[in-house]
């Protein structure tokens, strides 16, 4: 059997790593009953506005079958509401309930300060480091490294 080469052990490690810490900022959801992609699916609505249900899949990197069971849960605990285009039957727009809004707004600061503690370890000049780093390794893979907008600034961009 051969050695591990050192690319293959960066990216288990970076791997164990990324989900290690989505776990431990996770679990300050469950205390809101809400998963993760839940969280995401209120924090997309909350910064871009209503939007249509594909773009949600897009900005959470789901299929449309799981972004549908992740909204048909938000939209039955009145936290979203959806409405099917008039011009296109096909595109249901999502959009926060005042609900929603409340909620995402009363545990956002919790989640944002479960995240810098859970990078507290580095130090400013290695977060800067490690950004260029997962930058520079993203450019690499055909697909949105925080959701579809560019514009996004780093605060609203945090998936979760």
């Amino acid at each position: 059997m051969s050695t591990t080469s050192p690319k293959v052990e960066a990216y288990v490690k970076l791997i164990r790593t990324a989900e290690a810490l989505h776990a431990q900022v996770s679990r300050g959801l469950a205390s809101e009953n809400l998963t993760a992609s839940q969280f995401s699916a209120l924090k997309a609505l909350r910064f871009h506005g209503t939007m249509p249900q594909k773009a949600i899949a897009s900005y959470l990197l789901k299929t449309a079958g799981n972004v549908t069971l992740v909204l048909d849960n938000l939209e039955k605990r009145g936290l979203i509401t959806r409405k099917r285009q008039t011009d296109d039957r096909r595109v249901v727009d999502v959009d926060l309930s005042h609900l929603g809004r409340e909620t995402f707004d009363r545990i956002y600061p919790a989640h944002i300060a479960r995240i810098e503690s859970a990078m507290s370890p580095l130090q400013a000049n290695q977060i800067a480091e490690l950004g260029e780093l997962l930058t520079q390794l993203h450019q690499t893979i055909n697909d949105p490294l925080c959701g579809p907008s560019e514009e996004d600034d780093a605060q609203s961009a945090l998936v979760s």
